[in-house]
């Protein structure tokens, strides 16, 4: 009955050319169409071809990975260990944690001068709220309460890390790893879902740090893990054979001295076979523990190493060694997201089931920089890197980059430079790597750094 309704409205209407009607092969059987009236049908053919909006440079440039989930394994074991403690310690230990974090982030100058202005008021009334800087050394219940309140932000820093490197070198395959500070083993089950490792090392100075890292891996040891060995010293063995990734994800910043942490760096690259990456908080201080970092290593007589990310150079870095640098305005550091699980929000007392993980880094590696080829892996080397959101404005793009001179440049690239350059710049997003020259003029905003170490 509804196939000759459909048919009978088809023949009795007079159609216009221009207008089309679609019928699936069942729906045209159904019709049982006579000799006297015929319908036209006309098949249209669909491609297969992807058509592509956007340039492949920039989709191999894009830092972005999504919001971060913790493996279900690791959640399971952080839940078992926190469920014979106290919650209200958990929570009580956890705020100490965070007290302590906040108030290493940003040192208060002892010389600032207020007035009488509205800002003043507000700035005395922030100054006279900071807790003095200070650090808590990790016992057992903070120990559980770094894991319960602590380990997800972490985990999605060093995460987002792990697929960078992974995307940007094809060929770095890592069978061992080291990972210094490693807290509950944080790093490690990071490395373990992007890299597939034959044997890892986890340093940490604290029993109880390492007795947490413990329980968690034996929890969820199955007769295909990969084997995890935990340990407090760091020993140094020159025949040895060196590690080919080498990780220590905020720890520079819990090291007293600079002199301490430059002694550290070195024993680490000296034991780094190929890759070694280093991690600190997103503060301005977590921002130049890693560039001053970043500077040793390159500085090292005979050290033969290039920065992969995220500088496109190995000059020193503008941001805390050029005359117009203001670490404590502008700094280098960037943001991963991560999916609260259920016994973080119960920590936090918190609502929302994600946040944002700030947090500064870099990795280099041995050997020369790659020189500029055909292949985009290559040419990624010598492309510049968003080091701020992009100003989205009416026809053209404003961003600020990390040039390949070493300077910090602010570029434009307005909608007449074309449509594939112009999608890029509206779809780029922070931490991204720019594949395209600006047809204005750039503006520098920083010039090249001077180390002065």
């Amino acid at each position: 009955m509804a196939s000759r309704q459909l048919l009978k409205k088809l023949t009795t209407r007079n159609y216009s050319t221009n207008k089309a009607i679609f019928l699936s092969a069942k729906q045209i059987q159904s019709l049982e169409v006579g000799s006297e009236r015929e319908l036209l049908v006309e098949e249209i053919s669909i491609t297969s071809e992807h058509y592509v909006r956007g340039s492949e440079e920039a989709a191999f440039g894009s830092k972005r990975i999504g919001c971060v989930e913790l493996p279900k394994p690791l959640i399971k074991g952080i839940q078992d260990l926190v469920e014979g403690q106290d919650k209200r310690l958990i929570r009580t230990d956890a705020l100490r944690l965070y007290d302590a974090l906040r108030s290493t982030a940003r040192i208060p100058k002892d010389n600032e001068e207020f007035d009488g202005s509205r800002a003043s008021k507000k700035i005395r009334k922030a100054s006279a709220t900071v807790v003095e800087p200070h650090k808590v050394s990790y016992g057992p219940r903070e120990s559980v309460a770094y894991a319960a309140g602590v380990l997800p932000s972490t985990y999605a820093a060093v995460t987002n890390v792990m697929k960078e490197i992974s995307n940007r070198i094809s060929d770095f395959r890592p069978r061992s790893m080291l990972d210094f500070g490693t807290g509950p083993g944080t790093a490690i089950w990071a490395a373990k879902e992007t890299f597939k490792l034959e044997k890892c090392v986890g340093v940490d100075l604290s029993e109880d740090m390492l007795r947490v890292a413990e329980q968690l891996e034996e929890s969820t040891k199955t007769d295909t893990s990969t084997p995890v060995e935990f340990k407090r010293y760091l020993a140094f063995d020159p025949k040895a054979q060196k590690t080919d990734l080498v990780v220590s994800s905020f720890t520079l910043g819990d090291i007293s001295s600079a002199a301490l942490q430059k002694s550290t760096v070195e024993q680490l690259w000296a034991q780094t076979g190929d890759i070694l990456v280093l991690i600190d908080r997103g503060t301005p201080i977590g921002f130049s523990n890693i560039a001053r970092a970043r500077q040793w290593i390159l500085d090292l007589e005979g050290s033969d190493a290039h920065v992969v990310a995220p500088c496109s150079h190995d000059k020193p870095c503008p941001l805390l060694f050029s005359p117009e640098a203001k670490p404590d305005d502008l700094w280098c550091h960037y943001s991963q997201r991560v999916q609260r699980p259920s016994f973080l929000m119960k920590t936090k007392h918190s609502k929302f089931n994600t946040e944002d993980s700030k947090y500064s880094y870099v990795v280099l590696r041995r050997g020369h920089r790659p020189a500029k080829s055909t292949s985009i892996e290559n040419q990624a080397y010598h492309w510049p890197r968003l080091i701020q959101p992009p100003l989205k404005k009416n026809g053209h793009i404003v961003m600020d980059t990390c040039s390949t001179n070493g300077e910090i440049q602010r570029m434009v690239i307005p909608k007449s430079q074309g449509k594939i350059p112009y999608r890029d710049a509206r779809k780029a997003m922070w931490g991204d790597l720019f594949p395209h020259p600006s047809k204005n003029k750039v503006v520098t905003r920083m010039s090249e750094g001077v180390s002065k170490e």
